[in-house]
């Protein structure tokens, strides 16, 4: 037997609306793809206030309007801080009669046709519920199964478990990590994460006192999800900072190998170099601050997670086992918050080293531009004794009238030439006398 009496699936969801960054036309804009997810006639109020916990709908839970009138169910939105969260209830209409697992496949897909496709999400958990009928086999896991694979295709099934409420509850969790990418990561139905929570009531009671916990997983699920994102985004932050030293690392190579082959390049290539480099560094140097940010991001909710998972265990009570909502905790505190804090260490080195090869730039272009004064200055000196020379000949041995030009006919014959001889002979001795004075 898998039948369960009220099956209900819950989705809760999250979107920011806004974050580090963000413009006041980007939070409109976020808040807009929000609401898209209500009903149109739905009265909003999200006042510009920071707050942990916030009801911004009137009333604050919405009827749910299907065309199958077997269905009934609402829509709950609250803010919590930077965070929208919206919990959407679908349940069969009937309190009575047991219904076959496959009724959670009809739930979940009217859900997710009321589903705005374009509103970016930052996490979602599905929560499936219902209570046993009394002739049941109390076989749990067993019609825990039944109901997950009712509502998703895959063959994945290793459950943490726990009791609640006198009825057993279990978590199904996994990372999406293949071809990861940041366009899955800002898609609604591309989330990175899947996570399932399946809880079996034994009585009708058991059932109604497991609603009144809803808000608390409604910040529990925040925290989680955003634990999860701040670490994936850290990922794909991580792999730009790799991007862009293997660019400034390119852009180095290309002046180390020029100077292995005693090349000089130009002062304009290599100051196109250099404002690649300082481009990419400024870029490098954001990311860096960014990736610093996402480990504030999971320390903040991480405490905030613990803390709601405690008045969740007192709330319940003493004979509840909800510990293995700790494990994702413990995985946050052993992997996530290490990780980052390693990355930013080597990306800080790495900093260091682009700051050494832009200041190793710098200071070739200032050696190229002092050699290139020197020689335009080698340059003026050489060819202004020259002219000077030219100019003392000239006159002189145009009109033939000192002795020593009257000895020599071919001075008073072609003077122009012959002065211009003398002052290329002069020229080369003055570099020559030059280059010696500087070796």
């Amino acid at each position: 037997m898998s039948d369960l009496i009220y099956p209900t699936v819950d989705l809760f969801l999250y979107t920011l609306k806004s974050s580090l960054n963000t413009t006041d036309a980007e939070t409109e804009k976020n808040k807009a793809a929000f609401l898209a997810q209500l009903p149109s006639d739905t009265q909003f109020n999200d006042p510009d206030i920071e707050t942990e916990y916030l009801e911004i709908t009137h009333p604050t839970q919405i009827n749910f309007i299907s065309q199958n009138k077997t269905l009934e169910g609402y829509y709950y939105a609250v803010r919590l801080n930077d965070t929208y969260g919206l919990q959407i209830d679908c349940s069969i209409n009937n309190q009575t009669e047991s219904q076959p697992a496959k009724s959670f496949t009809i739930l979940k897909t009217e859900i997710e046709q009321k589903l705005n496709k374009e509103l970016a999400t930052i996490g979602k958990t599905w929560l499936l519920s219902g209570w046993l009928p009394e002739k049941s086999s109390h076989n749990y896991e067993d019609i825990a199964k039944n109901c997950y694979y009712a509502l998703f295709k895959d063959t994945y099934w290793q459950p943490e478990k726990g009791t609640f409420l006198d009825g057993k509850i279990f978590e199904i969790w996994r990372s999406e990590k293949a071809n990861y990418s940041l366009e899955k990561a800002s898609n609604a139905l591309n989330s990175h994460e899947h996570h399932v929570i399946i809880a079996i009531y034994t009585t009708r009671e058991s059932a109604e006192q497991a609603a009144e916990f809803y808000k608390d997983w409604m910040g529990l699920f925040c925290y989680r999800s955003k634990i999860s994102w701040a670490y994936w985004q850290s990922r794909l932050i991580k792999q730009s900072l790799l991007n862009h030293y293997k660019q400034i690392e390119a852009n180095r190579k290309i002046t180390n190998q020029s100077n292995s082959r005693q090349e000089k390049q130009s002062i304009t290539t290599s100051r196109k170099i250099l404002n690649n480099i300082d481009n990419i560094l400024q870029q490098y140097t954001i990311d860096l601050l960014n990736l610093s940010f996402q480990k504030q991001i999971i320390e903040i909710n991480l405490s905030n997670y613990q803390l709601r998972l405690a008045l969740i265990k007192e709330k319940a009570g003493q004979n509840n086992q909800l510990d293995f909502l700790e494990k994702f905790s413990g995985l946050a505190n052993k992997k996530y918050l290490p990780q980052i804090t390693k990355d930013i260490e080597n990306m800080q080195l790495g900093l260091q080293l682009l700051e050494d090869t832009i200041n190793a730039t710098r200071s070739r272009i200032e050696v190229e531009k002092s050699e290139r004064e020197r020689n335009f200055q080698e340059l003026v000196a050489v060819a202004g004794a020259g002219i000077a020379t030219v100019s003392l000949v000239k006159d002189p041995a145009k009109d033939c009238k000192k002795d020593i030009f009257k000895q020599v006919q071919l001075f008073c014959d072609y003077p122009f030439s012959f002065s211009l001889i003398v002052g290329i002979i002069v020229s080369f001795a003055v570099w020559w006398l030059r280059k010696r004075v500087r070796s």
